[in-house]
C-alpha cells in the first residue's frame, strides 16, 4: 500500500489533489491532508508516507522550511507550484518532481507513473543542489542530479562530453569516461543542458562542442569526439556543423 500524505494551504487545492489522486489510483492510501503546514509537519514526524504533495508558498511555513525541519527526507517529495519557468528549471536540475499549478487529471496521471518509474527516497545532495540551484541563474547551474536505476549521482556539467538516446533513457559520457544510464529522454536533458551550450545534431546525439575533436564533412557530416567516437550530424541538422564550429570558438 502506498501511503500519501497532502499539504497545501488552499482547500481547494488539496480537494482536487485527493480526488484526482483516488481516480487514476485507488490503490493508493491518502493518511493525511493539511492545510496547516505546522500541522502537517507534525504529523509527518510520526506518520512518515510513502510521497509527499507539499505545496511551497504558505503562510507560517513554506514548503523548503518544512522539509529543512524532516532531514533527513526518508520519502519522496513531489512540489505543487505556481512556479515560473526559471524555478522550474532548478527543481528538473536537481531531479526533483514537481506538479505546475493548476493541476489537471492528465498532469497528475504523468506525475504518478514518472515516480512509479524513479522510485528513489530523495537524497540530501538532491535537496541541497536544489536549494543551491534556486539561488543562482540557471547558466550559473554548474551540477545535475542523474537518475539513475539505484539513485541518484550528482555530475558537473562542463564534464559532460556528450549524451546519446536509448528509447526513454538516456546515456551519459562523461570525461572521466564515466558512462551513466539515467531514466530521462534526451529531449528532457537537452531542455537542460542548451542554457550551456549543448548541441543536437542528431535524433539520438546531444553534444558538449567544447569536447569536438573534430569536424568531418562527408557523407553529410559528423563529429569526432574528446573519446574518439564519431558521431553523425543529421541531414536536417548539417547546417549546425558550423554553428559548431562558432560555439567552440566561443566556449574555448
Amino acid at each position: 500500500m502506498t501511503n500519501i500524505i497532502i499539504i497545501d494551504d488552499e482547500d481547494h487545492c488539496t480537494n482536487v489533489l485527493e480526488n484526482l489522486i483516488k481516480k487514476v489510483h485507488a490503490d493508493y492510501n491518502i493518511i493525511g491532508i493539511f492545510t496547516n503546514p505546522l500541522e502537517g509537519l507534525e504529523f509527518i514526524k510520526n506518520n512518515p508516507p510513502d510521497l509527499l504533495f507539499l505545496d511551497i508558498e504558505m503562510p507560517n511555513l513554506n514548503g523548503f522550511a518544512l522539509l529543512d525541519n524532516l532531514l533527513p527526507i526518508d520519502f519522496d517529495v513531489i512540489f505543487t507550484t505556481a512556479y515560473d519557468q526559471y524555478a522550474i528549471k532548478a527543481f528538473q536540475y536537481s531531479a526533483m518532481n514537481y506538479l505546475l499549478k493548476p493541476i489537471t487529471e492528465k498532469n497528475i496521471v504523468k506525475a504518478l507513473s514518472n515516480w512509479e518509474k524513479r522510485r528513489d527516497k530523495t537524497s540530501l545532495e538532491q535537496w541541497q543542489l536544489l536549494q543551491d540551484h534556486l539561488k543562482k541563474s540557471n547558466k550559473n547551474c554548474s551540477q545535475i542530479a542523474l537518475p539513475t536505476g539505484v539513485g541518484y549521482q550528482i555530475t558537473e556539467i562542463q564534464n559532460i562530453v556528450r549524451c546519446q538516446s536509448d528509447s526513454n533513457y538516456t546515456y551519459i559520457f562523461c570525461k572521466d569516461e564515466n558512462k551513466i544510464l539515467i531514466s530521462r529522454t534526451l529531449k528532457e536533458i537537452e531542455e537542460l543542458l542548451q542554457d550551456h551550450g549543448f548541441v543536437r545534431v542528431h535524433q539520438s546525439h546531444l553534444i558538449n562542442p567544447q569536447f569536438v575533436k573534430g569536424i568531418l564533412k562527408q557523407d553529410g557530416g559528423s563529429l569526432i569526439m574528446h573519446d574518439d567516437v564519431e558521431i553523425p550530424v543529421s541531414r536536417q541538422k548539417g547546417q549546425q556543423i558550423n554553428e559548431i564550429l562558432e560555439t567552440m570558438i566561443r566556449f574555448k
